[in-house]
């Protein structure tokens, strides 16, 4: 078996591709390329010769089963071992990756143990062999002899373990010049973290550079390179200036502690240090550098789904224009010819809904725009009645609502104040999601109800709202229970009534839910 292998792992969540590293690391495979979809991974594989596969099935872009499928038409790529990562359980899907050439199948979440027997079990390595720490591991750390490096059995990849949980698997680095001291503290802490040591500054420079560290407890008074010294190194290096450092000194002057924390210290314990005050101290700042790393990451995730955000709406914004344009060019044209009255009102209706959808598109700028505060409608009196009227009648024919019913009795000169084209889009999202949300066999209705300056629109559908979304309802990026639903609907529903001096309003229960849009009359 090569540990030497080129791997990699293909995710669109970076906290999987994230932690399978590491366990590959913890097997000895340390040269691992990751890719987020399946055409980056194509892509990155016609550059760079991969040895071995680690891919999630359902990814944007391509999946992971369309990149198992390409492989095994490629040359190279043919007989290259594939392990599927993926949450598709149901026998079809198992058939399919079979079918497909997959070599190993691995149900998220998994287990870290059950990951590696699964991976070591498809390069033909028994699954109950561990792997052992290297020869640089043992070099590194002579004074305490090496446990194997078995791999846990219950932490789950893709679902964190408690956060006192994780912190009872870190590894604490003891620095000292004199091997008493380390077997004094390596018997105080061994029961509780995994420990690596050092006898000089140098030493511990090169395990940190090597292996991940939590926490290092570090002596100051150290020949050839001090404690202050390897502290002032540690923090300029990037991939070792987060680890914790606890200074352990004899010397307990005011000046040396002010020192050590100026350096980046977290916190300086005198010698002889107090078993359990040192495991508390320990325990604590472990407890917060996970939490901290987690921010970090749970950051670093966010920054990722914004990119994708705003990808999606560049894509909406720029790339949907130009097949609306031929829908809408293309029936302007049929409106042109000579067609039968049945005909020409389906051109109508093509033509209508083209230019509502352009118009949608180019809104959606206008929705970031409500957000900050610096959208300014253009507000005119229009028939209120004649807009919903349109709004329904191109709900029925585009909306997928399979029997639901839409009911409205079009009322006459029923006069509103408002921006017409932002009113559209408006009860065109309300009466959309009304549809939606509406079992089969069900119906909508719209009315119009006049108020004191002010028109109240109902929308009223069968079905609830969750209970767990109804307070966020119309918060941006709320939870929804709607397949394919991104939080958005309701959210621009909102936005687009307050910005016309309107509100909207949403009632659920005894198995129906009303939204009630008021807008302002003339």
């Amino acid at each position: 078996m090569d540990k030497s292998a080129s791997i990699l792992v293909v995710d669109d969540y970076l906290l999987i591709r994230t932690h399978v590293r590491q366990v590959l690391a913890d097997l000895g495979f340390l040269n691992v390329y990751q890719a987020d979809n399946g055409k980056a991974a194509q892509e990155l594989m016609r550059k760079q010769q991969i040895d071995i596969v680690i891919g999630d099935w359902g990814m944007p872009v391509m999946s992971g089963i369309d990149l198992l499928k390409w492989m095994r038409t490629d040359h190279r790529y043919a007989n290259t071992p594939f392990m599927m990562l993926t949450a598709e359980a149901n026998p079809q899907s198992v058939r399919t990756a079979l079918q497909a050439g997959v070599n190993a199948y691995m149900i998220k979440p998994f287990t870290v143990h059950s990951f590696a027997c699964k991976f070591m079990g498809m390069l033909g390595v028994p699954a109950d062999a561990a792997p052992a720490p290297s020869a640089r591991e043992n070099a590194l750390a002579p004074s305490v002899p090496a446990a194997p490096a078995v791999l846990p059995e219950s932490n789950v990849i893709g679902l964190d373990a408690p956060i006192g949980e994780r912190v009872k698997k870190s590894t604490v680095l003891i620095v000292d010049d004199i091997p008493t001291n380390i077997e004094v503290l390596a018997g105080v802490l061994k029961d509780e973290y995994a420990i690596k040591v050092a006898i000089s500054g140098r030493k511990a420079l090169e395990i940190a550079d090597a292996f991940h560290l939590d926490l290092i407890l570090l002596d100051i008074m150290m020949p050839v390179m001090d404690g202050f010294e390897t502290c002032r190194l540690l923090k300029a290096n990037p991939k070792t200036a987060h680890i914790p450092i606890i200074f352990l000194s004899a010397r307990d002057g005011s000046e040396d502690v002010v020192a050590g924390l100026r350096l980046g210290a977290v916190d300086y314990v005198s010698k002889p240090a107090d078993p359990t005050i040192l495991k508390a101290r320990l325990s604590a700042h472990l407890l917060l550098a996970t939490a901290m790393q987690d921010i970090k990451r749970q950051n670093e995730l966010l920054i990722e789904n914004a990119r994708l955000r705003e990808d999606v709406e560049r894509i909406t914004r720029h790339d949907l224009k130009s097949p609306i344009a031929v829908a809408l060019h293309g029936s302007q044209a049929l409106l042109a010819s000579q067609l039968t009255p049945s005909q020409r009102e389906q051109a109508g209706m093509i033509e209508t809904a083209a230019e509502n959808a352009l118009e949608m598109v180019n809104r959606s700028l206008d929705v970031y725009r409500m957000e900050q505060g610096s959208y300014q409608p253009t507000l005119q009196v229009f028939d209120l009645g004649d807009l919903l009227g349109k709004v329904c009648r191109q709900a029925r024919h585009s909306v997928d609502g399979g029997d639901v019913t839409v009911a409205f009795d079009q009322p006459e000169d029923l006069m509103c104040l408002g921006e017409p084209l932002l009113c559209y889009s408006l009860f065109s999202n309300v009466l959309k999601n009304a549809i939606e949300a509406s079992p089969e066999d069900g119906r909508v209705s719209v009315c119009i109800a006049p108020g004191y300056g002010e028109l109240h629109v109902t929308v009223d559908n069968a079905g609830e709202v969750p209970q767990a979304a109804r307070e966020s309802f119309f918060e941006k990026y709320a939870a929804s229970s709607k397949v394919g639903g991104n939080g958005l609907g309701t959210y621009s529903i909102r936005l687009m009534a307050e910005v016309q001096g309107g509100s909207v309003n949403m009632e659920t229960g005894h198995g129906r839910t009303r939204l009630t849009v008021t807008l302002p009359c003339p």
